[in-house]
């Protein structure tokens, strides 16, 4: 058990230890010596490798049974075991399905606004971890949120490309609602909020995980944009709107009127509008109403606000590289 321990460390691989007790698994500070259950991360199609690189070492694995996302084997000559729960290389915030649309060629480029200079990296290796998600969440994550980003981008993208001329959503409030709730358990920062302030975590070894908190806000259906209403946002300039890692922001339009924006694209974001404020927009511009960007001064302001807003998150601003360049400048 102790060379098993040894090659994790050695692969840089986080685990834990406990027993597995009618079919589920409890992780323990100091379970028994010689029945021990060592569970980690890995990549689904790496497990032969893992297998023969184990055995290299005199460590011969047994299955037991196995699902989708998971695996437990034997330890040959010993009664422990090993659990493994297969895992990816995950987007800890932003999912790439939206990356990829802020791409200047095929690289990724990012203010960093601990020190304000602009990074590149790509829309698949950007601000992933190994494992911070497992893959059973993965899937979760790509069915019930994600493709919610899908859904909305297609919808508006017809209409900046001038291929349809009407916008029609189906539920958005619920569907901006849920991206919300996506924001919060998707940022570490948030998640450690939770963690530091909750007496109940303090129980649960090792705290909360961004899994429990996604179930749990669903089975609560709390309501986060309540006097709000979502809108479109439609950028007219030749120049880029940015986004921010944590996807929602704080500013201020039409003179000082307080929203959100979820930028989802150069081209386009979702602002949450005051209600009231949604109601003049009704009343002056009818049904099909919404918020457009048709001068550079207004989208350079827009994209400061973004930038000020990420700097006292400690977040990072994704941009077109000339967007990015124009906006270190000022």
């Amino acid at each position: 058990m102790e060379e098993l321990k040894k090659f994790l460390k050695i692969q840089n691989i986080d685990y834990d230890i406990g027993i597995i007790n009618n079919g589920i698994y409890h992780k323990l500070s100091e379970p028994f010596d010689n029945e021990q259950v060592v569970r980690f991360k890995w990549k689904k199609n790496s497990i032969n490798k893992l297998i023969i690189k184990l055995k290299n070492k005199n460590i011969n694995l047994m299955k037991v049974s196995s699902n989708l996302y998971s695996a437990l084997y034997n330890i040959v000559g010993t009664n422990n075991k090993v659990f493994i729960i297969y895992a990816v290389d995950s987007h800890v915030q932003i999912p790439k399905t939206m990356l990829k649309y802020f791409r200047t060629g095929n690289s990724l480029y990012y203010i960093s606004t601990l020190n304000n200079k602009i990074n590149r990296s790509s829309a698949r290796r950007y601000n992933t971890k190994f494992g911070y998600y497992s893959l059973c969440f993965e899937e979760y994550l790509s069915k019930n949120y994600e493709s919610i980003i899908v859904d909305i981008i297609n919808t508006i993208l017809p209409f900046v490309e001038r291929k349809k001329t009407i916008i029609t959503f189906k539920n958005l409030e619920e569907k901006v609602n849920k991206l919300f709730l996506m924001s919060l358990f998707r940022n570490p920062k948030y998640v450690e909020e939770i963690n530091n302030y909750s007496v109940f975590s303090q129980i649960i070894d090792g705290g909360y995980t961004p899994e429990y908190i996604a179930y749990v806000g669903e089975e609560t259906n709390k309501n986060y944009i309540k006097g709000y209403t979502p809108v479109v946002l439609i950028n007219e300039t030749n120049r880029g709107m940015l986004t921010i890692k944590s996807l929602f922001s704080n500013l201020r339009i039409d003179g000082g009127v307080k929203c959100m924006l979820i930028p989802l694209h150069p081209k386009f974001a979702i602002a949450l509008v005051p209600n009231e404020y949604y109601k003049k927009m009704i009343e002056e511009q009818g049904e099909q109403t919404y918020l457009k960007l048709n001068e550079d001064k207004e989208l350079l302001q827009l994209n400061k606000q973004l930038y000020l807003f990420a700097k006292n998150n400690n977040d990072d601003v994704i941009g077109l590289k000339n967007d990015l360049d124009e906006l270190v400048k000022i």
